[in-house]
């Protein structure tokens, strides 16, 4: 045996001997001890395990919560499907602006919520977070936005439905196909690309507003509306109260009353729900909500759609915890003036407003938003329709337009159908899949398979009276619900003739159209969800 064998034999024999030689001392000292110092002393052995077990979850938990990166800007016409197709919507470049850099600390979600009954997104909301200086600034974007496209619908909240692509697909997927179209439609109108989507089942918003105790919140007038079609019973006083789950679903729910006596339009609507929204960030931004996060988290990963990860979340929230919402919080609503596409109620943005806004704040790129960077529909002098800083998808809206109805009349507003069950035969927008779509019920009054006054071609069912004996109204090929009559409201005959009278209130007008912008909205479909 060599000599360095031997030295290495004698180490390792002095380390063993060292360590039993500890272990016996050990086992002598506790040994020695009394009963209550015993105690003492394994509990301290618990509290030790305890803290280290503590300090590893913490590290661990550190490392899943974090904030995301700022996602790449997209690139190409379209999204992909995951299976080499590719789903093109019109206009693939983004805002010039979006290419300046970003504001340090800034992020940007496209919050949406999604109707139960038609699957579009009917509440959209831009929301900019400014995670250095605990600011959130918001702006949201009613449904009825007119967007440049060639589909038959021209609605801003058509384009998820529309994009989601093949049925066959997972529906991950088709979430985000359908996500990834809507995010670059409001990048057309406000010249911002949303990093990060977030789709809420409005169902949710009943079980989030139970979970944290109820929401303080002032109903504007008595809503009284049923549905007994749908099981749709809203019944809610005035005032300022504390609201359960029940109520706030109702509140958020509700279109108009049994005697019409109040008809809300997109814009109103919208802005009750914004105000809603605001109520529920207050009571989520006190301290104590901590205590409720693992429910919150159950209701959020059971009823939400989203491309952030849940630690993602946690750390946005963890951030937002003691922020004061009556100053730190905004949110405003897109300004907008009215206009009349083939029988049907619309909206353009004001451009300079909307400006002035989205710089207020929303905007999070290093350079000011110009108008360079907005692609917003707009009406001219002769009827007809165009684009800023884009062509026409469809070649038809810049033709002069002759309609016997004025521009202050306010119509019945369309429902966005569901997908159809067979895809294969569906048609196509030029911005998607799109779909002709069925239609679902709304009031008792209404018979299924309504028509549309915009059709070019009349379809099953279409060109029916309705039993009140008003005619439909829509958008082209689409197939429509529409409310019963309602007095003093404009009444379209079934010969797709135009009449009626305009329904009350003094009209305003914006941007140099005789547009109503405020004062009476339009008249929404028979769906109060």
């Amino acid at each position: 045996m060599t000599e360095k064998n031997k030295h290495g034999k004698r180490e390792a024999s002095v380390r063993r001997t060292s360590l039993g030689s500890y272990w016996r001392q050990y086992k002598a000292w506790v040994a020695g001890l009394d009963r209550g110092q015993k105690i003492k002393y394994r509990l301290f052995q618990v509290l030790v395990v305890l803290a280290v077990l503590v300090i590893a979850v913490f590290l661990a938990a550190r490392a899943w919560i974090r904030l995301p990166e700022v996602p790449n800007l997209p690139t190409g016409g379209g999204t992909g499907t995951g299976t080499g197709e590719e789903l093109e919507y019109d206009g693939a470049e983004l805002p010039n602006v979006a290419k300046s850099g970003r504001k340090d600390g800034y992020y940007t979600f496209l919050v949406t919520g999604q109707d139960v009954i038609s699957g579009s997104t009917d509440t959209m909301i831009l929301v900019s977070y400014d995670t250095k200086n605990k600011e959130i600034h918001a702006i949201s974007l009613l449904r009825d936005t007119m967007i440049n496209t060639s589909a038959s619908s021209k609605r801003l909240n058509s384009v998820y439905t529309r994009n989601r692509g093949d049925k066959s697909l997972p529906e991950d997927q088709r979430v985000e196909n359908g996500m990834t179209a809507l995010k670059k439609e409001v990048s057309k109108l406000t010249g911002i690309y949303p990093d990060f989507y977030v789709m809420v089942q409005w169902e949710a918003v009943g079980e989030l507003v139970d979970a944290i105790g109820g929401v303080y919140f002032e109903v504007p007038f008595d809503m009284d509306y049923d549905d007994p079609a749908q099981n749709l019973h809203i019944h809610q006083k005035a005032g300022y109260r504390l609201l359960n789950g029940e109520d706030a679903m109702e509140v958020i729910r509700f279109r108009k009353n049994n005697d019409y006596s109040i008809s809300l339009g997109d814009s109103g609507r919208t802005e009750i729900q914004r105000d809603f929204l605001v109520a529920v960030l207050e009571e989520c931004l006190q301290p104590d909500v901590l205590l409720k996060l693992p429910t919150l988290a159950n209701i959020f990963l059971e009823n939400v759609d989203t491309d952030l990860s849940v630690g993602n979340i946690l750390a946005f929230a963890e951030l937002a915890i003691g922020m004061d919402p009556e100053n730190d919080v905004t949110i405003v609503s897109m300004p907008w003036t009215g206009v009349w596409y083939n029988g049907a109620s619309m909206v353009v943005p004001i451009e300079d407003e909307l400006l002035e806004l989205l710089n207020d704040g929303i905007n999070p790129y290093v350079d000011d938003i110009q108008s360079s960077d907005l692609q917003l529909m707009y009406k001219k002098s002769d009827g007809s329709f165009g684009v800023t800083n884009g062509t026409l998808a469809d070649p038809s809206m810049g033709r002069a337009q002759v309609s016997t109805k004025p521009e202050t009349e306010e119509p019945e507003e369309p429902e966005v159908p569901v997908e159809p069950e067979n895809p294969d035969q569906s048609g196509t927008s030029g911005e998607g899949t799109t779909t002709e779509e069925p239609v679902i019920p709304s009031d008792p009054t209404t018979p299924e398979g309504s028509g549309s006054g915009e059709s070019s071609g009349q379809q099953p069912g279409q060109g029916e009276n309705n039993p009140d004996g008003s005619g439909s109204s829509g958008e082209t090929g689409e197939n429509v619900p529409v409310d019963p009559v309602v007095p003093g409201d404009p009444v379209i005959p079934a010969d797709g003739s135009n009449g009626g009278t305009a329904s009350g209130g003094s009209d305003a007008t914006q941007g140099g159209s005789n547009s109503t912008a405020g004062g009476e909205e339009s008249l929404t479909t028979g769906n109060a969800a």
